[in-house]
């Protein structure tokens, strides 16, 4: 008897390897997948202005990013002595006018050279709702809990959506043929918008992904996570304290499935290997100058030193500073 209804997780038409470099936007679920490929060293840059959940907030970074479009100072506010964007996270929050247009223009200038180098974009939409601000007719990525009066709240539709992301998905495959975007839907469920609202804006996301798919079929595709977390891991046990967002265990096992599209046996032997370095790298021995200890340290940087020559475009600085420091007794 089968008391599940599993997700059918075919191979993907592309694979991913270390020598891929992945880029990451969208809500905090596609922050999610991203710390799960950073934990195994995978070349990965996520959210570079923070987490972002409407179609219009994401399309409008993205926009910037390919540009390389510096913000100005009339894109920031100041509230309480505090300056703020409304393009930008929570986190990029200043006393100083010009150290937040600093931070925040480091962060699109490095996010447009990693992204020339991007082979697979990952997108989740979080929402179909955005809000207008009233006084610049702009949508905002984050509303910094100023007045909701200050703002319009609006639903996109399918076709919204498809409107706002095509023109900087038909760049990304203008400027490099090649490239693979990912769309997911969040299975971070909206509660505020309630049971119906948020099923009918995550069905509008769906819709208009499923366009996009149609739109591009050799650079476009969709990933399952909405479906993984609805049908497959619909047991409460699988969620976190709050009843919305997934546990760490159904993050797991996701991007175990995630894997499963696209990941060879090859990469899955390098991840291994990875993963195995990095936990000895931070084994805390009761005496580090024994002998047992010096040939476990030997036997893991010379793993190191062999991961080095096969990737040497990852950094395991840190593994070899963490045994070095080991041997000399000390914490690093």
């Amino acid at each position: 008897m089968i008391f599940r209804t599993e997700i059918d997780i075919k191979k993907a038409d592309f694979g991913i390897t270390y020598a891929d470099r992945l880029f990451f936007l969208g809500s905090c679920f596609s922050t999610n997948m991203a710390e799960q490929l950073q934990a195994h060293k995978f070349p990965t840059m996520v959210n570079p202005t923070g987490v972002l959940f409407n179609p219009c907030s994401i399309a409008n970074l993205l926009q910037r990013v390919i540009d390389n479009t510096a913000f100005a100072p009339e894109d920031t506010f100041l509230t309480d002595g505090i300056w703020r964007s409304f393009q930008l996270h929570g986190s990029f929050a200043t006393a100083s006018q010009d150290e937040l247009l600093s931070i925040a223009n480091s962060a699109i200038s490095q996010a447009h050279l990693f992204l020339k180098k991007t082979t697979v974009l990952f997108i989740t939409l979080g929402t179909a709702w955005a809000y207008r601000l009233k006084r610049t007719n702009e949508v905002v990525a984050n509303c910094h809990k100023e007045p909701a009066s200050s703002f319009e709240r609006f639903r996109l539709s399918p076709d919204d959506v498809e409107a706002e992301l095509l023109p900087v998905i038909q760049q990304l495959i203008e400027q490099n043929k090649k490239i693979n975007i990912v769309f997911t839907v969040s299975p971070i469920r909206h509660w505020k918008d309630g049971a119906h609202g948020n099923q009918v804006s995550k069905s509008t996301l769906l819709l208009a992904i499923e366009q996009l798919v149609e739109l591009f079929p050799g650079n476009v595709h969709y990933f399952p996570s909405y479906e993984i977390m609805m049908d497959d891991l619909r047991d409460y046990r699988f969620y976190a304290d709050d009843m919305l967002h997934p546990s760490d265990e159904a993050i797991r096992y996701i991007f175990e499935l995630f894997g499963k599209a696209y990941f060879s046996k090859e990469t899955l032997k390098d991840m291994e290997d990875i993963c195995s370095v990095v936990q000895a790298s931070q084994h805390r021995p009761l005496n580090p100058q024994s002998f047992s200890f010096q040939l476990f340290r030997e036997k893991t940087l010379r793993k190191i030193e062999e991961l080095e020559q096969k990737f040497p475009f990852l950094d395991f600085g840190r593994e070899k500073a963490q045994m070095n420091g080991e041997a000399n007794g000390k914490t690093i």
